[in-house]
């Protein structure tokens, strides 16, 4: 099995509870730690992954799913920026459209473009060039971050599910980050004839409660199986978005 097995920060960690996680994940082995953008959370995102960098030395970090329409793409470059020489060069980003509901709810307007044009700016403010930009969703004159560009650059994940997402993030992303499913791994094969790209997919597991997340599994038996068959499909990383404790020790006998 050559997938790299990775997590997802639970959801519904207590804030004062992320340290001892996060170092929990490091000592079981898991490749990375996504910590989850989402309103969701009794937490803020980049506290958070802030967080997890200062209790940890090898885990990577993967920051997201985040968007651009909560945060601008001049705030995510910075924070990105930030975060990763504080971390030593361990992190990735993973950028979506976000939820159409909360931004309804919200009052927040959305550009189809803004992904795309989201992760090209990041990309250019994060390596320290000066970003000039007129898109539909973007504009902005002659910006460039006072943070020093880091030593590793920051890969770019775009969070893709329909067939239109997964060509987008070949047009401008370094990696694609889903959610299992049969048409995911469709997805993976007809993008990958035409760029070779890093594919990470989300599986939900939790022992003790069915209803954590859609399509939860509640074995470890059906999360070994649903890791291989990932595996048999390319994917180059799972994320197992796990509930508690309990749930984090039993996948970690997977590592």
């Amino acid at each position: 099995m050559t997938i790299a097995i990775s997590v997802e920060l639970s959801h519904v960690c207590p804030l004062d509870e992320i340290g001892r996680q996060a170092e929990a994940l490091e000592q079981n082995g898991f490749y990375r730690v996504w910590v989850p953008d989402t309103s969701a959370s009794p937490w803020e995102v980049w506290l958070a992954a802030g967080r997890v960098a200062q209790r940890t030395r090898r885990i990577r970090i993967g920051l997201g799913v985040t968007n651009p329409f909560t945060r601008h793409p001049f705030v995510l470059a910075q924070a990105a920026a930030s975060l990763q020489g504080l971390c030593g060069g361990r992190l990735a980003l993973s950028i979506g459209k976000g939820i159409p509901r909360f931004f309804e709810k919200a009052g927040i307007e959305t550009y189809p473009s803004g992904v795309e044009e989201c992760i090209t700016i990041v990309r250019d403010l994060i390596a320290g060039e000066r970003v000039s930009h007129d898109g539909p969703a973007f504009r902005i004159d002659g910006l460039r971050l006072r943070t020093i560009p880091p030593e590793t650059p920051v890969p770019i994940y775009l969070a893709a599910v329909s067939p239109e997402s997964w060509r987008s993030a070949l047009r401008v992303a370094d990696g694609v980050a889903t959610f299992w499913s049969e048409e995911a791994a469709a997805n993976r094969e007809q993008a990958m004839t035409e760029r070779t790209l890093p594919t990470a997919a989300l599986a939900a597991f939790s022992l003790s409660e069915e209803a954590f997340f859609p399509g939860t599994l509640q074995t470890l038996d059906a999360l070994r199986e649903r890791i291989d068959q990932m595996d048999r499909a390319g994917f180059d990383e799972v994320i197992v978005a796990y509930r508690d404790l309990s749930d984090l020790e039993a996948a970690g006998t997977l590592v």
